[in-house]
């Protein structure tokens, strides 16, 4: 279930970015939960997108809540209980926030905190999911959840979880450069319609400050991943995170260079948003990894593995 939901929130995400890149979030009128008045969509494209981005976030929020009420019962674990109660959370107040964003207009700044709560939600609830499959793994294969018993120190942490903050800074940074049409402020890619230096000024300047902050991430996600290399024997899970975030910040960077290449082509935008949607996550497990184990976590393991 716990799966299920996980990828219902990540297609949520997607149909929420490209209900945005079409125009679409007032497809159905300035009504909501209503469209157009109505139960169902009218014929228009832009009422039909938004209609189905509505639709599977519906569904994804009662997955989402089944999966969170299960976890509840199932897993005694704070670890497994906190990130349900997240994730669930998150849902709601996504869900408020985008009835915001209806009700004003598409408010560019409402739009951009939309999509920061839906990454939250996807996160909370994907990084649940991969406790619980570390939990429930047979105990000579459950080494992920043995090593947290080994402690990262509080400088790493530090940085861990300063790399989460950071890319929520990014994620918005980026759905304010999309919400607000900027995209095209800067012709060209790496220079800025031919310049190093454009400045910060207007939408030009919200661009070129959105990709010296996504340089930025790949140095943060580089110093992470080699304080984390002495190490990769007692935290080999954690490790194996680094390089994860490591690639996909990597390929993030030029799937931004893409979507510029690309004149803003819709396949790029929701490449792109894709790749900052599982990079998240991957950060957020990095985060909840660096935390030592609670003492019921530690008590329910050996429970487990006995």
């Amino acid at each position: 279930m716990a799966d299920v939901a996980t990828v219902a929130l990540f297609l949520v995400v997607l149909v929420g970015f490209l209900d945005t890149l079409t125009h679409s979030a007032l497809g159905c009128g300035p009504m909501w939960p209503l469209c157009d008045g109505g139960v169902l969509p009218g014929p228009g494209v832009q009422s039909v997108i938004e209609y189905t981005h509505r639709a599977i976030t519906g569904v994804a929020g009662i997955l989402v809540a089944v999966a969170a009420v299960w976890a509840w019962i199932a897993y005694r674990a704070p670890e497994v209980r906190i990130l349900a109660s997240i994730g669930l959370g998150f849902v709601l107040v996504e869900s408020v926030v985008g009835a915001l964003a209806v009700v004003h207009a598409e408010s560019p700044a409402v739009l951009a905190t939309h999509f920061g709560f839906a990454l939250f939600a996807f996160a909370g609830t994907a990084v649940m999911t991969a406790v619980i499959h570390q939990m429930t793994r047979e105990p000579e294969q459950a080494t992920g959840w043995r090593e947290r018993t080994y402690r990262v120190g509080g400088r790493l942490q530090f940085l861990i979880w300063g790399l989460m903050a950071y890319l929520v800074g990014i994620a918005y940074l980026g759905a304010l450069v999309a919400h607000t049409g900027a995209g095209t402020a800067c012709v060209g890619w790496p220079l800025c319609s031919g310049m190093l230096w454009p400045g910060f000024a207007g939408l030009r300047g919200l661009v070129f400050f959105h990709r010296l902050a996504a340089l930025g991430a790949g140095v943060l996600v580089l110093l992470v991943f080699m304080h984390l290399r002495p190490l990769r024997q007692k935290r080999p899970g954690l490790y194996r995170a680094s390089h994860i975030a490591l690639a996909l910040v990597v390929l993030q960077i030029f799937s931004g260079a893409y979507l510029v290449l690309s004149h803003l082509s819709t396949t790029a935008d929701l490449l792109h948003v894709s790749i900052m949607t599982v990079l998240f996550a991957t950060a957020a497990y990095m985060a909840v990894e660096s935390l030592p184990l609670t003492q019921k976590g530690r008590a329910l393991f050996d429970i487990n593995a006995s």
